[in-house]
């Protein structure tokens, strides 16, 4: 079955596969917000598609301020993003996760 593929502000539930991956997790948690990649991206059908590396991908944000990255003014916690590939991924698996 072919999972839907997720809106801006729709959450999903990622699963490390690899050691980065995990980590990843561990640091920031498993479940991340889908924002709007940007108008610089490509945008198919109101999705949060983007291209990273030539490949569609989700564009998310960690649900929490975590560990990582700082705002470099303040030194507040900050969001952590990254973009996760619709398929073959090399560090992570997603699916669909209510709000």
């Amino acid at each position: 079955m072919q999972q839907r593929i997720p809106k801006t502000g729709d959450r999903v539930r990622l699963t490390g596969k690899t050691r980065h991956g995990k980590n990843r997790i561990n640091q920031h948690g498993d479940v991340w917000v889908v924002e709007n990649p940007g108008m610089a991206q490509t945008i198919i059908l109101a999705s949060a598609i983007g291209q990273f590396r030539g490949q569609e991908a989700i564009g998310l944000r960690s649900l929490n301020k975590t560990e990582g990255p700082k705002d470099r003014e303040t030194g507040e916690r900050m969001f952590d993003r990254r973009w996760v590939l619709v398929r073959g991924d090399e560090n992570f698996t997603w699916e669909n996760h209510g709000a």
